[in-house]
C-alpha cells in the first residue's frame, strides 16, 4: 500500500528535538511564573470573524495565510494563525477581564499557509505572554525584561538584537496613514497588486510588505515618529531611558510596525542573524484597542510571542540538561519481580534519573551492546550471587567501571 506521509509544512518532532523543546518550555515556565504569569489554554479552532476583526482584513495573514473551512452547519472556522486574539476572546468570555489585572501565559501550535523553509512552517509553535489592565509603561518594560532574561537563561543573548519602535495611538496612526497614502500615491505605478489594495484600505500595511522591489521606496517613506502625539513620545522616551538603566541594549527601528492591525504605541522584535532570512525570534507590543474590537470593554493590554522552532535553532545541544540513564537487568526469570521492585523503588527516590528495566530479556552480552549503543550511563545487575547476598552489581558504563554494592541504601548513594 502507498505510504502515508505528514502533510506539507506540518511538524513531526523526534525524541532529541522534543527534549530540546521541553528544556526551552521549562525555562520559559519558570521565568514567567516568577513574574506572576498564570498559564491558560484555549481552542486551536476559532470563528473566522475573530481574526478578520482583530488581525485586520488587509493583512497578509487574513488575505493569504489562514486555514479556513466551513463546519457542517456552514459556520466559517479557522485554525488559529496567532494566539493573542484567541487569548483575549477567552479572557472576555470567561470573565477574567472583569476580575482585575491579569498576567497570562500559554503555548501551542499556530497555523499559517506559507511556503515552508528553514525557520518557517505551516504549523509552528509559540510561547506567549499577555498582560491585561496595566496602563503604566512599567508593564512594557516587564515584557522586555522577561524576554531579555529568558534569552540570557538559554545562553543565546549574544546572538540576539532587540529592535523597538513606537507607532503611537490609534488616532496617531490614522493621521500617519494619510501621510503614507499621499506618499505612495506619488509612486502608484511602482506598487505591486497587494500594495495597491492596501493603499485604499490600510496604507500602513504597505510598510510591512515582503516585496524586496519596494524596499527602497519604503525606506524613504515618512517615518511614524513625525506623527505620534506628545504623550506617546514621552512614554516611548521613558521606556528607552529605563532600558538603558536596566542595561538592556536595543536599536530603534522607525520602520518596525508589526504585521497585525491591533497594535499601538510600543512594538518590538528580538532578531538573530544566525538562522537565515526568518530572523525574528520574538515579537510583541501594546494592543489597547483589541478587546473593544472583538466585543469586550476597552482594556489596556500588551503581549509577546516567541517562535519555538526558530528559537530551538539557536540552542546548542550541550546547553540541555544532561539526564542520566540506568538499565536494571535481572539474569533469571525467577528474579523478574525483584528487578521490577528495584526499578520502582529507585524511580521514587531518583526523580532526575531515567530508569528502565530489561524485563524478560536476560542475555547480559546483548544487553551491554544495546546499552552502549544508547549511551546508557549505568547498569544494575541482579543475579544469583546478588539475590543470595541481598546485594547489587553496579556498572558505570561510560567509565567502564564495575562495583559490588552491599545494600539498597549504598546503591542509592552511589547513583545520587
Amino acid at each position: 500500500m502507498k505510504k502515508i506521509s505528514k502533510l506539507r509544512g506540518m511538524q513531526d518532532t523526534d525524541p532529541i528535538e522534543t527534549s530540546k523543546i521541553n528544556f526551552v518550555e521549562n525555562s520559559f515556565d519558570e521565568i514567567s511564573k516568577s513574574y506572576g504569569y498564570q498559564e491558560v489554554r484555549f481552542p486551536i479552532i476559532e470563528s473566522t470573524d475573530l481574526f478578520k476583526r482583530s488581525v485586520g482584513d488587509q493583512s497578509d495573514i487574513v488575505n493569504k495565510e489562514m486555514f479556513t473551512f466551513e463546519s457542517k452547519s456552514g459556520k466559517s472556522m479557522t485554525l488559529r494563525p496567532e494566539g493573542t486574539a484567541g487569548c483575549m476572546r477567552m479572557a472576555i468570555e470567561t470573565g477574567l477581564l472583569d476580575a482585575g489585572q491579569q498576567r497570562l501565559s500559554y503555548k501551542g501550535s499556530m497555523f499559517r499557509y506559507e511556503r515552508p523553509q528553514k525557520g518557517r512552517s505551516r504549523e509552528f509553535q509559540q510561547l506567549s505572554l499577555e498582560a491585561y489592565g496595566f496602563n503604566d509603561y512599567a508593564i512594557d518594560l516587564e515584557m522586555l525584561e522577561i524576554s531579555n532574561m529568558f534569552f540570557e537563561e538559554l545562553s543565546i543573548k549574544k546572538e540576539m538584537t532587540l529592535e523597538i519602535n513606537s507607532i503611537g495611538s490609534q488616532n496617531d496612526q490614522q493621521e500617519y496613514s494619510k501621510k503614507i497614502k499621499d506618499y505612495f500615491l506619488k509612486y502608484k505605478k511602482d506598487l505591486d497588486e497587494d500594495s495597491l489594495k492596501r493603499l485604499e484600505k490600510n496604507p500602513l500595511r504597505i510598510l510591512d510588505s515582503k516585496n524586496q522591489d519596494l524596499e527602497n521606496l519604503i525606506k524613504e517613506a515618512p517615518k511614524i515618529d513625525q506623527s505620534i502625539s506628545k504623550e506617546s513620545q514621552e512614554k516611548f522616551n521613558l521606556i528607552k531611558n529605563n532600558l538603558a538603566d536596566l542595561k538592556i541594549e536595543y536599536q530603534e527601528n522607525p520602520l518596525l510596525v508589526r504585521g497585525l492591525d491591533y497594535y499601538n504605541d510600543l512594538v518590538f522584535e528580538w532578531k538573530s542573524n544566525s538562522i537565515g532570512s526568518q530572523d525574528t525570534i520574538c515579537g510583541g507590543g501594546r494592543y489597547d484597542s483589541l478587546s473593544k474590537i472583538i466585543g469586550g470593554r476597552e482594556t489596556n493590554a500588551i503581549g509577546l510571542s516567541i517562535g519555538l522552532e526558530r528559537l530551538c535553532l539557536l540552542i546548542e545541544d550541550s546547553t540541555l540538561n544532561d539526564t542520566k540513564s540506568l538499565l536494571i537487568v535481572s539474569l533469571e526469570d525467577s528474579f523478574f519481580v525483584d528487578g521490577m521492585k528495584l526499578a520502582s523503588s529507585l524511580r521514587k527516590k531518583l526523580k532526575n534519573l531515567s530508569i528502565q528495566f530489561s524485563g524478560k530479556e536476560k542475555n547480559l552480552k546483548t544487553l551491554l551492546k544495546k546499552a552502549n549503543k544508547k549511551n546508557t550511563d549505568f547498569m544494575v545487575i541482579i543475579g544469583r550471587e546478588e539475590i543470595k547476598n541481598n546485594s547489587y552489581t553496579l556498572k558505570k558504563l561510560s567509565m567502564n567501571q564495575e562495583m559490588k554494592i552491599d545494600n539498597f541504601d549504598s546503591l542509592l548513594k552511589n547513583l545520587k
